[in-house]
Formats: C-alpha cells, structure tokens, sequence
C-alpha cells in the first residue's frame, strides 16, 4: 500500500546551525515571504521561493535525523486528510494557523499551538489521535525550547517495515554524507574521487528507495566531478535522477544517471576525420595558463555565468545555456569538441547535465557529437574520458 505519511521532526536551535546553513535563519525569511503573499502582490513569484525556502527546510531536517540530532513522531497516513477537513471547513482560520506550513520555529510554538487547537475544535476533529498526538508533541517542543518541522514523506508501508519512522540506526548507515575531504589528490583513485563516488552511490540507494537524498558538488574539483559523473552516467543500471545540491543551500534540477551507453555510439571513418574544434569553458578567466591563444571559441561568457544568485541558479543558467548551444550545432552536423575545462562547479554540472541530455536525446545509432574534456594539471592539459 503506498500512501503519504507526515513526520514531525524537533531540534534544539544548536543543531539547526549546519556548515553554513542556518536552519532558523532560513525559517525567519520564509516567514517574511508568508507575511509578503498576504499582499497579492507579485504572488506567483513569492509561492516560488516560498516553494523553495520550505523544500530546504525540510531537506536539512532529514539530514538532522539521521544525524541522530532530532526527535520524531509520525503522524499517520490520515493526517493530511485531516488538515484538508480543517481547511475546508474554515480556510482563513486555517491560514492563520498556518495549516499548509511546514515550519514552526520554538518563538511561535505557543501561538501555533493554540491557533491549531481552536481550529481543530472548530472543525470537529480536536479528538483524532493524530491530532492529539501532533499537539501533545508541539506542547513539549515548546516546553524544551525546540523548533517543529513537517515532512511528508510517501513510504511503500508494509507489516514488516520498520525503517519508515524513527529507524535513525539503519538510516544513517545509508544516508548521503554531503561532507568531504578538503584535501585534493590527483590520484582517480582517492581523495575526492573516492569521496564523491562513495558519495553518488548512497544517494544512488536512497533514491531508487524514496528516502530524500542529494550529491553535493560544491568545494570539488571540477575534474573530479567530470570523471566520476561521467563513470555515472555510462554506468550499467536502471536509469535514476538524482538530486543535486550546493554548499549555499540551494538545490539545483536533478541530474540522470545510467543513461547512457558507449555501444550506442557507433563511430565511422568520417565522423574520427572530423577536426576537432578546441573549445574554451569560459572567458576571461585565463590570464596565467595561455588559454586565450589555444581555443577557437567559448563556450560561456564570463558574466552571463557568474550573475546566479545562488550557486543553484548559476547552474540553471549555465545548463540553458547549453541546451540552446547544443541545439543550434545539431544543425551543423557531427561535432568534435576538445573542452578545456576550468573550475567553478554550477557551470560544470550544468555543462555536463546538458551534455548527458542532448546524447540521450540523439540515440542510438551513428556519433554525431564528441566532447573530451581536459584539465589544467601540473602547468599542462590533461585529456579526461570521451563523452559521446
């Protein structure tokens, strides 16, 4: 039976300081976002970054639960038909209590409490056992000083599942680990390179298990994230998008995995005499390596890529970028491309997202396009694997 169930997750304000996420402060901007959607003015672009601030909320609070730094309690299956009775049967009043949140910070705890426990009494539902149970909860989150999140989650329930609640043990095994090593190596075969393939193939597991995961690709070398993405990509499995996010808390489209094949691509004598076009990543950034005289071209400028005000949007823009530059060479036909890779992460996932898209998209059949990336090593490019 497949059915969504809503957890409700406790943290003290100590553990709601995560890297540089700042769980409170994010709760404090949406609230100001709230307060701005009463207005009407603009209100579609503020339900989109409401949208936004809540799906961050609620991704770092999993990622307090299996950290073992929250309490829990699950509400049941029946709880969100409950809150559609509730709002149904008085929607300003619902408002007010804040019925379609999915935060309450510990300052507002005893407001929302009562605001709730009125609306509940007025909607005939104050004695449900969820409803209990949920203010029960809120009355000691607010005893102790804890801040209340709200997740739903939509688990495949059965006698035996026992990891859909509260089952922080088994969890933490498997959860992403979006830390890594600040060390670099060279070596494909440690350092960073062990840390994020160890890294995909957890939030690989999650995933395919409906348990909330990312990969997060910020403080890696952009190298780093080619070669093992790429390893990814051309991976035997079944398909899978995987979530992606940055160190400044914004969370960027998913990227596919499994999608692609190297036996897709057969490659004829006339498409390996094509000349390969030496292609820069971005301009004006190459002062001290003598790339501006090598490339041909560039694939991004400079400022288009860097005006993003989250390392999420920088993504999307150099992704869209791509697309439409991918589109316009399809009607050039076949293209060999020597990519000459430099750093700053949201542009190279956004490259290669697009990348991996537009060869899923030509098929099996003849190569029509080839990218080799290379990397500035050592005081010279070093050739990376064949995306084709």
């Amino acid at each position: 039976m497949s059915k969504t169930t809503v957890l409700l997750v406790a943290f003290n304000d100590m553990a709601a300081q995560w890297h540089n996420i700042d769980l409170k402060k994010l709760m404090t901007r949406a609230l100001r976002i709230e307060d701005k959607m009463t207005t009407g003015v603009l209100i579609e672009d503020e339900h989109k970054r409401y949208g936004i601030f809540c799906d961050r909320i609620e991704f770092y609070a999993n990622k307090l639960i299996v950290e073992g730094k929250a309490e829990t309690l699950d509400l049941g299956q029946d709880y969100l038909s409950i809150l559609g009775k509730m709002l149904n049967s008085s929607p300003e009043e619902a408002r007010k209590a804040r019925v379609g949140a999915n935060f309450f910070p510990n300052e507002l705890m005893m407001t929302q409490i009562n605001l709730f426990q009125n609306l509940a009494r007025a909607s005939g539902v104050a004695d449900l056992e969820p409803v209990r149970k949920r203010q029960t909860f809120f009355r000691e989150a607010l005893r102790r000083g804890l801040n209340v999140v709200e997740i739903q989650r939509p688990w495949q329930f059965s006698k035996t599942d026992t990891t859909a609640v509260g089952d922080t043990k088994s969890l933490e095994k498997s959860f992403m680990n979006l830390e890594v090593s600040d060390k670099i190596s060279e070596e494909k075969g440690g350092g960073h390179f062990v840390a994020l393939r160890t890294e995909i193939e957890k939030v690989v597991d999650l995933t395919r298990r409906g348990i909330p995961a990312a990969v997060n690709f910020s403080d890696l070398r952009h190298d780093v994230i080619t070669e093992i993405v790429h390893d990814f990509v051309y991976g035997r499995g079944e398909p899978v998008m995987v979530d992606v996010i940055y160190g400044d808390g914004s969370k960027a489209a998913p990227f596919p995995l499994f999608v692609l094949r190297y036996s897709d691509r057969v490659k004829n004598g006339q498409f390996l005499k094509l000349p390969v076009v030496q292609v820069g990543m971005m301009s004006e950034r190459h002062s001290n390596d003598g790339l501006d005289t090598d490339v041909d071209t560039y694939w991004f400028r400079n400022q288009e890529i860097s005006t993003g005000r989250t390392q999420a949007e920088i993504d999307k823009v150099a992704y869209e970028k791509s697309k439409e530059l991918f589109k316009k060479l399809r009607l050039e036909g076949p293209y060999r491309m020597a990519f000459y890779q430099t750093g700053f992460q949201p542009a190279v996932v956004g490259f290669y997202r697009a990348l991996t898209e537009e060869l899923r998209e030509r098929g099996r059949g003849p190569a029509s396009l080839e990218v080799e990336p290379l990397y500035f090593m050592g005081g010279q490019y070093k050739k990376g694997k064949l995306w084709s």
